[in-house]
């Protein structure tokens, strides 16, 4: 009787458990993988996306990128969204006070976006035109010539004085060098008052137009003048500053809105602040 020749060994390794338990484990790692990646988040650069960032490159650089130019812009891109996606995820954004302001501020663009702001009616433009008509005044504005005696020098103010009378009505003649302009065609007294003090502006204000006046106090010394002509202060109509009205009234409904928008997240929220309640 012939003995059962031996099983060819590829059977023998199909009926071992390790075998079994090797081919398992290889599937099971397949399987982990394929779950794993199907499971990664994606960055997605889409063609408006790119479209814009190769717009902005083109603008500062005043020509079209190359092709590896445009591989190096997406690189950029990408990296850029893996290293913020990263930093999101170990939690880099808390307590950061720039980040949290600056999102704070896109939370408020957004907000005033989504919010519908009402449109003036005529008579909402004019009651806050009455109420705020001052912030619209028109500056009294003057054209003049001067001559400057500095205060540097002794006795300035007789200077000029003798000056004036010498000149009988006259061009005075040179005075001291002088820093700011000797003619002005058209300054709001406003300007005059920052730049050369109370008694400077008023007396551009009353002094009489088309002679030589003075001498008038100032700061830098004393001054003769020949006011060429002077616009009073003006307060235009509500016709002329409409644009301007309807702005602030907008700004105004912008800014309720917004209160309103942060009135509404704070009852969504529980604020404490050092241990109160709110």
């Amino acid at each position: 009787m012939n003995p059962e020749p031996e099983p060819a060994l590829w059977r023998r390794l199909l009926r071992e458990p390790l075998t079994h338990f090797m081919v398992i484990g290889i599937a099971l790692f397949f399987i982990v993988s394929a779950v794993k990646d199907a499971r990664r988040p994606v960055v997605r650069l889409e063609t408006s996306e790119l479209e814009q960032l190769v717009s902005y490159w083109q603008l500062q650089m005043q020509r079209p990128p190359s092709q590896a130019e445009v591989k190096a812009i997406i690189n950029e891109r990408v990296n850029e969204e893996l290293l913020a996606r990263e930093a999101l995820r170990l939690g880099m954004d808390r307590n950061d006070m720039i980040i949290r302001r600056r999102l704070a501020e896109k939370m408020a663009f957004a907000s005033e976006d989504t919010t519908s702001l009402p449109q003036p009616t005529e008579a909402d433009l004019k009651a806050l035109y009455d109420r705020t008509k001052a912030q619209y005044v028109v500056p009294a504005k003057v054209a003049f010539h001067q001559v400057v005696f500095s205060g540097d020098r002794p006795a300035s103010e007789a200077a000029a004085r003798k000056a004036l009378t010498r000149a009988a009505g006259q061009d005075p003649g040179p005075g001291d060098p002088f820093v700011l302009p000797l003619s002005y065609g058209g300054v709001g007294v406003d300007d005059l008052f920052r730049d050369y003090g109370p008694d400077f502006a008023r007396a551009l204000e009353s002094n009489p137009v088309g002679v030589w006046s003075g001498p008038v106090p100032s700061p830098y010394g004393w001054h003769l003048v020949k006011i060429e002509s002077r616009k009073a202060r003006l307060t235009p109509p509500l016709d002329e500053v409409r644009d301007q009205v309807k702005d602030a009234f907008l700004a105004e409904a912008r800014k309720r809105a917004n209160a309103d928008f942060l009135r509404k997240l704070r009852q969504r929220y529980r604020v404490e602040v050092a241990g109160i309640s709110n």
